[in-house]
């Protein structure tokens, strides 16, 4: 009874470090972009030794900084890294939306756009094909990283010790009659897919269901989604084929160009 009592105390005084600690981030604004020791003490009505202990976790973990000149406190890096990607995932869907209506009616494939977001593939939009389609991936769902073709594109453009290091937490699973169970075999996959600037499969997933799909490059020349187009396997000719890719390539280069991205998007061939 006792240490379950103890358990309890201990986690209450942890939602409340927590909770301070918000608050002490929730001080700074445009008007106060910086204080001082005393003045966050002040705002958050604690006092001034136990903000020090807690501004000084903050410091650590990238929260907050110190001017060494002034003393004076303001928000650290680690604040515009986290808000750079919750940003980024908006404005990627928000500039995709023309792209994605476009693929959608040019192709009446079942259109996926994704990401990575911490080691886990995101689904961040979609468009639900016009033909008969057994794709049961939801906007905001999550899915190992090497799962399907968006997955597989994307990790093509990662470090190849990163990418090895996914497949060794996440192994792969035989989840259709021509999934890539090997290591050695998807990361030659992974290979040609950077080599051709764009991915193909076709019943690796879910049997009776292809595809092709190609990277969506940011500001900084580095990948950061995926577009895809899924057709059903029966229907997939040379010429669908053919103009699924070409299609795919140039949505995908249409959001790059949207999102920053001006150089050479994918292989001038495919436009």
């Amino acid at each position: 009874m006792d240490d379950a009592k103890g358990n309890d105390m201990k986690d209450t005084k942890t939602v409340r470090s927590v909770e301070r600690a918000f608050d002490i981030l929730e001080c700074f604004s445009f008007q106060q972009r910086e204080l001082t020791l005393t003045e966050i003490a002040r705002a958050v009505n604690l006092p001034v030794p136990t903000v020090h202990r807690l501004v000084g976790v903050l410091e650590r973990r990238g929260w907050l900084k110190q001017d060494e000149r002034t003393g004076l406190y303001s928000l650290g890096l680690h604040v515009l890294e986290r808000g750079s990607v919750v940003l980024s995932g908006f404005t990627l869907r928000e500039k995709a939306q023309q792209a994605l209506d476009e693929l959608a009616a040019d192709t009446s494939g079942t259109v996926l756009l994704g990401a990575i977001e911490d080691g886990e593939l995101v689904y961040v939009d979609r468009r639900d094909s016009r033909a008969p389609l057994r794709v049961v991936s939801s906007v905001g769902q999550v899915r190992p990283i090497n799962y399907g073709i968006l997955g597989k594109l994307l990790l093509a453009y990662t470090p190849e010790d990163y990418a090895r290091k996914a497949l060794r937490a996440q192994p792969l699973v035989k989840r259709a009659r021509l999934a890539i169970t090997c290591e050695e075999e998807f990361m030659a996959e992974l290979a040609r897919i950077r080599e051709a600037g764009y991915a193909t499969a076709i019943d690796e997933t879910t049997d009776g269901v292809a595809g092709v799909a190609a990277p969506i490059i940011g500001v900084d020349g580095k990948v950061i989604a995926g577009l895809a187009v899924l057709m059903p396997t029966a229907a997939w000719s040379d010429d669908v084929r053919a103009r699924d890719l070409h299609a795919v390539c140039v949505a995908a280069a249409q959001v790059s160009k949207l999102m920053g991205y001006q150089a050479g998007l994918i292989h001038e061939s495919l436009l």
